[in-house]
């Protein structure tokens, strides 16, 4: 019987865009606690981790990786003016906040697009006879609202979810701005009923 893990479709497919195919695979260069924090740049060390390891990835280019860590290094300043100190994201916490990084985008860029790439993913695991998605046929245009805005934070007792749910109010919120549609959505009322199928643990 397959684990819930290897089932959450949208997780095992932003996983597979970085090429690997479950989470500690992804974060095995990303535990170390001198990772934690940010250069003179401001760039995370994290990012610098991800990036050396893929510097040839073609479905997340150093640059979309850098614009997406900046997001995450304005939304953390943002939470933590009010605190003593900043915040120092765990890398379970970071990769959380960079894969809401990678499905807003593409979401607000292009829900087609993203429904395709989906679709994609689910007949190609299909074909390997991979019986983790027996559950889910495809994601379907009629409903691609409804099927694609739902999302879910799957993280473990005391892993930080009220201040990544804070950033992840703050992520929302960025891209109904650079997408003009702040005026046309209810925001908090549009987040609270979206749930991202991420596995974190």
């Amino acid at each position: 019987m397959a684990k819930l893990s290897s089932s959450l479709v949208l997780n095992k497919y932003i996983l597979n865009l970085f090429g690997v195919t479950d989470l500690e695979a992804l974060s095995m260069d990303l535990k170390e606690s001198s990772l934690e924090g940010y250069d003179e740049n401001n760039i995370s060390h994290f990012h610098h981790a991800l990036v050396a390891r893929l510097y040839s990835n073609t479905n997340l280019p150093a640059t979309l990786l850098l614009q997406y860590d900046q997001n995450i290094f304005s939304h953390t300043q943002a939470i933590s003016a009010k605190r003593d100190e900043p915040i120092k994201w765990k890398y379970f916490q970071y990769v959380a906040l960079l894969f809401t990084e990678i499905y807003l985008d593409k979401y607000f860029s292009d829900k087609i697009a993203l429904q395709a790439e989906l679709n994609s993913f689910l007949a190609f695991n299909y074909e390997k006879n991979d019986n983790d998605f027996k559950a889910i046929t495809e994601f379907r245009l009629e409903t691609i609202v409804n099927d694609l805005n739902k999302l879910a934070y799957w993280n473990a007792t005391g892993s930080g979810k009220t201040l990544i749910m804070h950033t992840n109010i703050l992520q929302y919120r960025h891209y109904l701005r650079i997408h003009n549609i702040e005026r046309t959505l209810n925001g908090l009322s549009y987040l609270l009923q979206t749930r991202a199928c991420l596995n974190n643990t």
